[in-house]
């Protein structure tokens, strides 16, 4: 019909009346790319928006999993700011994954909440280890610091067919969280090994009453109960932990996940040898797989350099303390009871031994109150 309507039409009409039909067909395909490219942008309205925080998340997650959780929240927070919204045209979102922030978050490891176990409620904050050696002044040998360093085992409950060595190295929930109650009530506040250091070298000041908790071996119970037994008084410890009975995942030690989230914590984590044999009297070659092998383990996990080592049982000799200080460790622990502490004996520092059967009125005689 259109054909013979043309035919009708002087030629100048026809030519007039093509040109307006292209111009007409035309309008009408760009009309419908521009309603492509809206679908495109934004199918759901600000469904999109969500998915490009969603993607932000997951991204920030895999990237920085060792991260304290209040970084993440930060970068979800700027990602939801609308100028952060794109402008041009997209094409759909198909691959954004839907279970990887998920499947990430439920990495960190969980405690099993049990009536004598107190939650962790505080956010994990990292404390900066100083890297350099402090370079003692000259009041270096007239300081000597009065300080406990609490040495403990087993933080847990006691299975009923313990021997009298395991008793004797455990300490159960409820007694521990006494333990702590009373310490907090007679005025300690907790230090590190590494506030020690610095007062001794430099005169850093310390609390009015400062403490150190050791925790020898890395037994998982620390995680369970004794992490959140000592937040709950602001206390903060050290574990010496043996790196190879970890890398084999041996179900009674901390797992290197857990060991990372106390050191997030404001825990410190330091070796105690790989498998804790004795190291007095020994080939130098098992000394170096002992130690060398424990500190760039722990580095490997934790991510810094570790300072401080715990003997053995206890054993040790000139050879393991010249080879400590030739790998850069600042001191090392005992198993001597004592508690005075000075900077020239830093690699023979005495602690108190706290057993399982020892109740308060033992560990206030321990601490002269």
């Amino acid at each position: 019909m259109i054909s013979k309507f043309l035919d009708r039409l002087p030629n100048s009409l026809t030519t007039v009346y093509l040109i307006l039909m292209v111009a007409l067909i035309g309008c009408t395909s760009q009309a419908v790319d521009v309603l492509r490219v809206s679908a495109t942008l934004y199918p759901t309205g600000t469904d999109n928006a969500a998915a490009i925080v969603t993607n932000a998340t997951v991204t920030s997650l895999v990237q920085n999993t060792k991260s304290d959780l209040s970084s993440t929240a930060a970068v979800v927070q700027n990602n939801r700011n609308p100028t952060n919204i794109p402008t041009i045209a997209i094409k759909p979102a198909t691959n954004i994954p839907t279970h990887a922030a998920t499947a990430i978050v439920m990495s960190y490891p969980t405690y099993t909440v049990t009536p004598n176990v107190v939650p962790i409620t505080a956010t994990p904050t990292s404390t900066l280890v100083p890297t350099h050696w402090p370079t003692p002044d000259a009041l270096v040998d007239d300081r000597v610091a009065r300080v406990p360093i609490l040495m403990y085992h087993y933080i847990e409950p006691l299975a009923d067919d313990a021997d009298n060595i395991r008793v004797g190295l455990t300490v159960q929930p409820g007694v521990f969280r006494q333990q702590l109650a009373y310490l907090h009530a007679q005025g300690y506040r907790s230090i590190s090994l590494y506030d020690l250091t610095y007062y001794l070298t430099q005169g850093r000041p310390l609390p009015d009453k400062p403490i150190l908790f050791c925790f020898d071996d890395g037994y998982r119970g620390l995680y369970q109960y004794a992490l959140p037994h000592m937040q709950a008084f602001g206390y903060t410890g050290t574990v010496f932990v043996l790196t190879q009975l970890m890398d084999e995942q041996h179900p009674s030690y901390l797992t290197w996940e857990m060991a990372h989230k106390m050191y997030e914590y404001g825990w410190k984590i330091e070796p105690h040898s790989k498998t804790h044999v004795q190291l007095s009297d020994r080939s130098f070659e098992l000394v170096q797989y002992q130690v060398l092998g424990s500190m760039q383990t722990l580095q490997a996990h934790i991510g810094r350099q570790p300072r401080y080592f715990s003997y053995p049982s206890g054993f040790y000799d000139q050879q393991v303390i010249d080879y400590l200080k030739e790998l850069g460790f600042w001191g090392a622990l005992t198993t001597e009871h004592g508690l005075e502490h000075d900077f020239p004996s830093a690699f023979t520092w005495k602690r108190i031994r706290v057993s399982g059967k020892a109740t308060i009125d033992i560990l206030a005689k321990y601490l002269d109150e």
